[in-house]
């Protein structure tokens, strides 16, 4: 455990510093000046920062999980696509991914059994955003398991493995980038079905809990 967390001090030790040297900065301005108004907009946009950080955030291990597949057959043949879509941070997180074992069953039993079951946080975007990336990482066990069959015993040459790994690498990246995109927006997925699946998994928020497809009857007359 504690080399872990070296590990993982020694990959992000600029973005931690640079959060906690902000956040002590902030602390010093707002007791030397007292802010009030300021306070108030500074812990609204910290909150919306890490909404929609978090969310974003959920779908990153997905992505390394699959990326971390197409290494291998993509390295001699495409080592440019890696190049820009692997850039040195998440160079460094798969290198920890490959030390941590089954890290995608540990991220679902976490992510299902108390962000999904105990609604933590309260937060109901970001608990979405991590239902969704469940949902993803699951179905994509299922695909790369099949890939890799397919690759290893159908094809035989090793040209032809690279260009389907690339085009399947696209695939993939065509579904996750939009992931990204729509939790660093703040919207759900305009797709009804998906988000029916998803919903349905996060349940009611509470007693007076409206769906997101329903309205109250009060409001059906507006």
């Amino acid at each position: 455990m504690i080399e872990t967390l070296k590990i993982l001090f020694s990959i992000y030790r600029l973005e931690i510093s640079l959060l906690i040297g902000f956040i002590f900065i902030a602390f010093i301005l707002e007791q030397k000046f007292q802010f009030d108004k300021p306070k108030k907009w500074f812990i609204a946009f910290n909150a919306l920062l890490f909404q929609r950080g978090f969310s974003a955030l959920a779908y990153y291990v997905p992505y390394l999980d699959m990326i971390n597949l197409h290494i291998p057959l993509l390295k001699d043949e495409n080592p440019l696509v890696l190049r820009v879509f692997l850039p040195d941070f998440v160079a460094d997180s798969i290198d920890l991914v490959q030390q941590i074992p089954f890290l995608t069953f540990v991220y679902i039993s976490l992510g299902y059994g108390l962000f999904i079951r105990y609604k933590i946080p309260k937060d109901r975007f970001i608990r979405y955003n991590v239902m969704y990336s469940i949902m993803l990482i699951s179905l994509q066990g299922i695909i790369n398991d099949m890939f890799i069959t397919f690759i290893e015993t159908i094809i035989l040459d090793s040209h032809i493995r690279a260009t389907i790994t690339l085009v399947s690498f696209f695939l993939w990246l065509a579904l996750y980038i939009p992931c990204f995109i729509r939790s660093f927006a703040g919207k759900y997925d305009e797709n009804k079905f998906i988000r029916e699946a998803v919903e349905v998994h996060l349940g009611r928020d509470g007693p007076d809990f409206i769906w997101w497809d329903k309205r109250r009857k009060g409001d059906e007359k507006k």
